[in-house]
C-alpha cells in the first residue's frame, strides 16, 4: 500500500521536481492567458459585482455582517475572480475579513533579498487569504456546507484555467519577482523558493481535501481540520513575506474598497483619483497584471 500524507496536520507537502516544473509551466502559461480570458468574460456580459448585502456591509465596515452573509447570501462574485465561476471561493467571500491579517507575517524568510516585489503582485494572494480565513470560520456551521461545497467545486473547476491554477500562477509570479541578493547562494535561493511553493501548494491541496470531505459528509471535526490546515498553510506562505508589505497591501485593499463608491466592483477614472498617488500606482499595476474583474 502506498504511504499517505495527513494534510490536515500541515507539515509541508514536498512536491517532486517534476510536479514543481509542471506547476510553474502551467502557471506561467495560465498567466499569459489571463488577460484574454478576463476580457472575453467581461465582453460577454459576464461582468460581476458584489451583491447588495456584501457591498453595504463592506462600505459600512460591518465585518460581522459580511462574514455571515458572504457565504449564505452572495449571488455573484467580485471583480477579482478572473477565470472561475460566478460564485468562486477566491472572491465571493474575500470581504469577510477586512481586519484579518496573516498571524505569522512577521516571520520573514532568512534568505537575503535585495528587493521585494511590488505590492501589486501580492494583492491577489492577500485577498485569497481573507477568503480562506472566512471559509475556515464558516465551515463550523454545517448549514453552510452546501454553499461552501459549491464554491469549492467552482474554484477547482476548469482544469488549466481553474481558479486554483490562477492563484498558483500569481503565487509563482510573486516568487519569481523576488530579487535575491547577488551574494546569496543558489542553493539557499532554491530552498527559499521551495518553501514558498510548498506552503502555497499545501493550501490548495487542503482546500481540495475540504471539498472532498464535505462531499463525503465527513465529521465536522475533519472538515474544520481541513479548512484550518489550508489557513495555516497560507499563513506559512505569508510568513516569508515582509510584515510591512502585508500591512501595506492590506491598507491598499481597504483604500480600493472605499474608493469603489458606486460598488460595481471596478474603479473608474474618477474613483481612481480618490486614491493616493502611491495606492493608485499599485492598483493600476495590479489591474494591468491581473485585471480587475
Amino acid at each position: 500500500m502506498a504511504p499517505t500524507c495527513n494534510l490536515r496536520s500541515y507539515s509541508r507537502v514536498e512536491p517532486t521536481t517534476l510536479n514543481l516544473l509542471y506547476s510553474m509551466f502551467a502557471s506561467t502559461l495560465l498567466l499569459l492567458l489571463v488577460p484574454t480570458a478576463a476580457q472575453a468574460f467581461a465582453s460577454g456580459g459576464g461582468r460581476r459585482c458584489m451583491n447588495e448585502l456584501t457591498s453595504s456591509a463592506l462600505h459600512s465596515h460591518d465585518v460581522t455582517s459580511v462574514a455571515e452573509g458572504s457565504l449564505l447570501k452572495i449571488k455573484s462574485s467580485s471583480r477579482r475572480n478572473f477565470l472561475g465561476s460566478a460564485s468562486g471561493v477566491g472572491a465571493s467571500i474575500f470581504g469577510a475579513a477586512i481586519t484579518a491579517q496573516p498571524t505569522n507575517a512577521a516571520v520573514a524568510s532568512s534568505v537575503r533579498v535585495a528587493e521585494w516585489p511590488n505590492l501589486a503582485y501580492l494583492e491577489p494572494i492577500y485577498e485569497l487569504n481573507l477568503s480562506v480565513s472566512a471559509l475556515a470560520k464558516a465551515v463550523g456551521d454545517t448549514s453552510k456546507w452546501p454553499l461552501v461545497q459549491k464554491r469549492l467545486e467552482k474554484f477547482f473547476k476548469g482544469a488549466l484555467l481553474s481558479e486554483r491554477n490562477y492563484y498558483t500562477g500569481v503565487a509563482v509570479t510573486y516568487m519569481n519577482e523576488i530579487k535575491y541578493d547577488k551574494s546569496e547562494t543558489n542553493e539557499f535561493i532554491k530552498i527559499d523558493k521551495s518553501k514558498r511553493y510548498d506552503a502555497f501548494e499545501a493550501c490548495m491541496k487542503n482546500l481540495e481535501l475540504l471539498k472532498n470531505d464535505i462531499s463525503a459528509n465527513e465529521s465536522v471535526d475533519n472538515v474544520k481540520a481541513d479548512a484550518e490546515a489550508a489557513q495555516r498553510a497560507l499563513t506559512d506562505w505569508f510568513s516569508y513575506v515582509p510584515s510591512e508589505d502585508v500591512q501595506a497591501v492590506g491598507k491598499v485593499f481597504v483604500a480600493v474598497k472605499s474608493a469603489d463608491t458606486d460598488r460595481n466592483g471596478r474603479l473608474d477614472d474618477k474613483e481612481l483619483q480618490t486614491l493616493s498617488e502611491e495606492d493608485r500606482s499599485i492598483w493600476k499595476k495590479r489591474v494591468d497584471l491581473f485585471g480587475d474583474i
